[in-house]
């Protein structure tokens, strides 16, 4: 019988290309993870993965299947959410698409301050990574789209048909792992003076990758980054930090709790730190007198802090 969770394994493991890093997000071991991969593969009656290369490649049935499983997760989780709201909570319900790092650490205290300035309703949150957020607002599924944005990055969408307002503020920030004394594992003297083993963005998650590439240029020293790792997940490339396998830049909100326990560090000097806007869009003509109320609701431009 076919399960929900083998289609949510394989969206992890098309996301991150790696079994180890895919089977620690969702939380199972690896051989368990493998397992239900290939139970998805035998009920389907194809290979999804390409296993003779690392990182692991999606062949051909693979690439084809991608975008309809993720249309597939998407509406089933809509769909309960429907059923939900006809059945019981007299609440009304605004559906949010948004990066796993925005909606884990900074959706619920956003949230709760909407909530606490008087605005009551049941939220619906749907994740996946910047196309699929934009596109799900972009196509009507979902209400809003929060996602991270950058005055110097490339435009995230067309003007005129996209409305967007900042509703927090972030920091991307270079940190690496600890060794046993507490000390950085990489980049302890100048960064520029040996290669640096590099935890990067994939080419699906590109808009971070553009911002760290904006801040190398502008440096007069080049660091010698050399890849050892790629996701498009943060908190896959968190983790990896966290075990000492390179320097990573990532979101502030998402490593506080690491930087708190010491796990981690950050390194190098304030210009490899950039302060980033977090985004709410919704799409022009798209609307509801809930989605109207908090937006409404919200300030034209807020303080950073606040």
């Amino acid at each position: 019988m076919m399960e929900l969770i083998w289609f949510e394994d394989f969206l992890e493991i098309a996301s991150v290309r790696n079994f180890s890093a895919a089977a620690a997000a969702r939380h199972i071991s690896q051989p368990a993870f493998s397992r239900r991969i290939r139970a998805l593969e035998a009920w389907l009656g194809a290979e999804l993965l390409d296993r003779s290369t690392q990182p692991v490649r999606l062949t051909s049935v693979g690439t084809m299947f991608l975008p309809r499983c993720q249309s597939f997760v998407r509406e089933i989780y809509r769909l309960r959410g429907d059923c939900s709201s006809v059945g019981g909570s007299a609440l009304p319900v605004i559906s949010f698409a948004s990066l796993t790092s925005l909606a884990v650490y900074f959706f619920p205290g956003w949230n709760t301050a909407l909530n606490a300035q008087g605005l009551d309703f049941r939220a619906s949150m749907d994740t996946g990574d910047y196309r699929d957020s934009l596109q799900s607002m972009a196509s009507g599924k979902s209400d809003f789209a929060i996602v991270y944005d950058h005055p110097d990055g490339p435009p995230l969408l067309e003007a005129g048909h996209f409305q967007s307002k900042i509703v927090g503020w972030e920091r991307l920030v270079l940190v690496t792992g600890v060794d046993a004394d507490g000390l950085p594992r990489h980049g302890s003297g100048p960064l520029d003076a040996a290669p640096l083993p590099y935890l990067s963005y994939a080419w699906n998650d590109g808009y971070l990758d553009k911002l760290v590439s904006l801040m190398l240029t502008r440096r007069r020293k080049p660091l010698n980054l050399q890849i050892v790792f790629q996701s498009s997940l943060i908190e896959a490339i968190k983790h990896m930090a966290i075990a000492g396998r390179g320097v990573a830049w990532l979101p502030q909100l998402s490593i506080q709790d690491a930087l708190d326990r010491g796990q981690l560090v950050q390194i190098g000097d304030p210009g490899l730190t950039t302060s980033l806007e977090i985004r709410l869009f919704r799409r022009q003509g798209h609307r509801s007198a809930e989605s109207d109320a908090l937006w409404n609701m919200l300030p034209e431009r807020p303080e950073p802090g606040a």
